[in-house]
């Protein structure tokens, strides 16, 4: 997923700090499978759509992606006037520029401290137990956050995945001077899925 440069969630992901919690849960929680893969915590196939409420700059705008065409293992999600195109590997999801693999977004294995390399810095899975409730969705656990750091310029962008249902939270910090400011925050509104009665629109 990502945004314009102007607010881009490369992944870019404190939104998703205070919706997850270690509540423990009931039966109404859903919860990853045993062996969940880092593809199925990003679901690209057709009839996903997402909106996501996002605050840049002071300013709070909705964010709409749809996956329009699936083929082969890449999938083409619309993104306002931009399209994004991904492969579903058998290791995880990445970025796809039409002619070879860019960063993958959220990567096997699924635990905590595994990184990996992205363009211009490091990728890692900072937490696999977090618990969060989205008001229209539902409630998840065994949410995986991911943490991009890069330099030039220094920023930290962390990402939230609820299992089987994508991204949920995202956040953008920047370094000005000693210290990181929160640039952009997005945290899912409403998702539909394959099958539900929208999902056609």
């Amino acid at each position: 997923m990502q945004f314009k440069p102007r607010f881009r969630l490369l992944v870019l992901t404190s939104l998703f700090w205070t919706a997850c919690a270690s509540t423990g849960g009931g039966p109404d929680v859903v919860r990853p499978r045993a062996g969940i893969t880092a593809a199925e915590y990003y679901p690209l196939t057709d009839g996903w759509k997402w909106a996501y409420d996002v605050e840049q700059d002071g300013t709070n705008i909705l964010a709409t992606y749809a996956v329009i065409e699936v083929k082969e293992k890449l999938s083409v999600i619309q993104a306002g006037d931009e399209r994004l195109t991904y492969l579903v590997a058998a290791d995880g999801v990445a970025q796809f520029d039409g002619h070879a693999i860019g960063d993958y977004i959220i990567k096997d294995p699924i635990k905590p401290g595994a990184e990996w390399a992205v363009a211009g810095g490091r990728a890692r899975i900072a937490s696999v137990d977090e618990e969060l409730s989205v008001e229209s969705v539902g409630r998840y656990a065994g949410c995986v956050v991911v943490e991009v750091t890069r330099a030039d310029p220094a920023r930290i962008t962390r990402t939230v995945f609820a299992p089987g249902l994508g991204p949920v939270g995202i956040e953008m910090q920047v370094q000005e001077g000693p210290k990181f400011v929160t640039k952009v925050k997005a945290r899912l509104r409403a998702v539909t899925k394959p099958g539900d009665p929208l999902a056609a629109l």
